[in-house]
């Protein structure tokens, strides 16, 4: 390439895109109706899906920065370019490759170009799906919450019925306290009964 040409940088070494690939175990809900055996005090629904969700904005922020590091290769190979010729009106498809590059350079330069932006466009693939997977586990673990909700509620009103029905039955079997003036007539009516008792009426 002549010296007049533009100069193109590359860095020298891969950008890291930091993909996971692992997903834990307890996200792995292949049953959502498995939530009435599962003890309340287990479960703990948004924390790791949450930290989940953050690795994933994370990742689209590195795949964003990437994309735009391409871009700046591709543009760094069109100045480099246009300073031999006048280029064509640019193409729809920016990763295609040039027909007209024909220096080894240039020819290595836009293969480097098209392989990041094909990592780039499977790394994009995967965070979708990933996306999508946590999405889902998401609702899940949210519709087990309401279900545990709903089961603490049934069983609160239960143990408050229970409770009702236990002080009725306490209050039923408790003698009744008898009155003063109820105590006095009974004693005074005493020699009377015994009376009539014993010679007949």
């Amino acid at each position: 390439m002549n010296s007049h040409h533009a100069e193109i940088s590359f860095p020298t070494r891969p950008v890291e895109l930091k993909m996971k690939r692992a997903r834990p175990a307890q996200f792995e809900l292949t049953d959502p109706a498995a939530a009435d055996e599962v003890p309340v005090h287990t479960i703990s629904p948004f924390g790791e899906t949450n930290s989940d969700l953050e690795a994933l904005r994370i990742c689209e922020a590195n795949l964003r920065a990437y994309e735009e590091r391409l871009r700046e290769w591709q543009d760094q190979l069109e100045q480099a370019h246009s300073q031999q010729q006048a280029l064509p009106r640019r193409s729809a498809n920016p990763w295609a490759v040039r027909a007209n590059a024909t220096e080894p350079a240039r020819q290595d330069a836009w293969q480097k170009v098209l392989r990041a932006r094909e990592l780039l466009e499977v790394e994009q693939k995967h965070l979708r799906d990933d996306r999508i997977t946590l999405q889902g586990l998401d609702q899940q673990l949210k519709e087990r919450e309401a279900k545990l909700a709903a089961r603490e509620a049934h069983v609160s009103q239960r143990e408050q019925q229970i409770a009702q029905v236990e002080a009725a039955d306490a209050a039923k079997a408790k003698p009744a306290k008898k009155s003063p003036r109820s105590s006095l007539m009974s004693i005074t009516r005493s020699p009377f009964s015994i009376a009539k008792s014993v010679f007949g009426a």
